[in-house]
């Protein structure tokens, strides 16, 4: 992967339904090498672009983080079987004092009654259960933001946008989608780069009204946009999971700080023995030192802290990944040399 590969992404992290002529103009190289870049990106495997239906704004499922100590000789096979659940959006083996972190979501407390109770104890090797329910977001995937891109780009294709992309109050009432509207989301969720004529083709309907739909469900907030990279892809092999004790009345604050920075993809206020968890990715051991340090050391009413370090995402964004082989999935395409 080059730099312009690394720009492009970008790019697509900044507005991943972006067309060729805005990622050529963020990217300052052609349109027609950016035809070729994108696809081929899109194929490796090494980034996904996709739709998801907003769980808290359509009032659909909540979520938890858990935190899992397994048997050493089964924390592989935990984390691929929890990876296999439908509740679980994203899996990581991690080394610390937890060796599995996983998101779960669920419609209901009898549901969170089962997974906690039933099917979490019931995995093979499990030996303790840690939960923290979500229950504000300060920032998540769909903003972050790894200065791939100057700011100022990154902004301005953030403005092209009709999807949110920050974290806002969810609607009081949540909405209700049609089955037209469920179809589009589902269509989406495989493939966020969709024309308008294919999405129509698949969903039963015309272009000018699955374009009208799919653009108010965007503009309320129900549908968001989001590609999906592994840190590591874009130059950031360290990832963690960070979980921390903040004093309650600082809470917002210290959130607010950490959404901010572009190591955090993602950073939420929850309950349990941790209030206040998320995910960062960095270039280097050093990188994360001085995250610590100047960063977590540093945040207002900080009262303790906790890093796993991600061994190997087993799950991210709904799918399980398989190994991807960036030297042999993106190689360089010649025409591109001179563009």
């Amino acid at each position: 992967m080059d730099e312009l590969d690394r720009r492009v992404i970008g790019a697509l992290l900044a507005h991943p339904r972006a067309t060729h002529a805005q990622i050529s103009e963020a990217v300052f190289t052609s349109e027609a090498t950016v035809s070729r870049r994108v696809p081929r990106l899109l194929r490796s495997g090494a980034v996904r672009v996709i739709g998801v239906m907003d769980n808290e704004t359509t009032r659909r499922a909540r979520s938890l983080f858990v935190r899992l100590r397994c048997r050493p000789d089964a924390a592989n096979r935990s984390a691929d079987h929890l990876a296999r659940w439908q509740e679980s959006g994203s899996v990581k083996l991690v080394t610390g004092s937890v060796d599995c972190v996983a998101e779960v979501s669920y419609a209901s407390n009898e549901h969170l009654l089962q997974v906690m109770f039933e099917q979490l104890p019931g995995l093979d090797g499990v030996l303790a259960v840690w939960s923290n329910q979500v229950i504000r977001r300060f920032s998540t995937p769909h903003n972050w933001n790894p200065s791939l891109l100057p700011a100022d780009v990154v902004d301005r294709l953030r403005s092209q946008r009709i999807d949110r992309w920050d974290e806002q109050a969810p609607v009081d009432a949540p909405p209700r989608l049609s089955p037209l509207d469920e179809m589009i989301i589902a269509s989406l969720a495989v493939d966020g780069r969709l024309g308008w004529q294919p999405l129509a083709d698949r969903c039963g309907a015309t272009p000018a009204t699955v374009r009208r739909r799919t653009e108010a469900m965007m503009a309320a907030g129900l549908l968001r946009m989001r590609t999906v990279v592994e840190p590591s892809v874009v130059g950031l092999p360290v990832n963690a999971f960070i979980s921390l004790n903040v004093n309650p009345t600082q809470l917002g604050q210290a959130g607010a700080l950490l959404a901010a920075h572009p190591a955090v993809l993602m950073i939420a206020a929850t309950t349990g023995d941790r209030n206040l968890c998320g995910e960062v990715a960095l270039e280097s051991d050093r990188a994360l030192y001085d995250f610590l340090s100047a960063t977590i050391g540093q945040l207002p009413g900080l009262q303790h802290a906790d890093v796993a370090i991600a061994l190997r995402s087993v799950k991210r964004a709904g799918k399980v990944l398989p190994p991807i082989s960036i030297d042999g999935a993106l190689g360089r395409d010649p025409a591109d040399a001179d563009l």
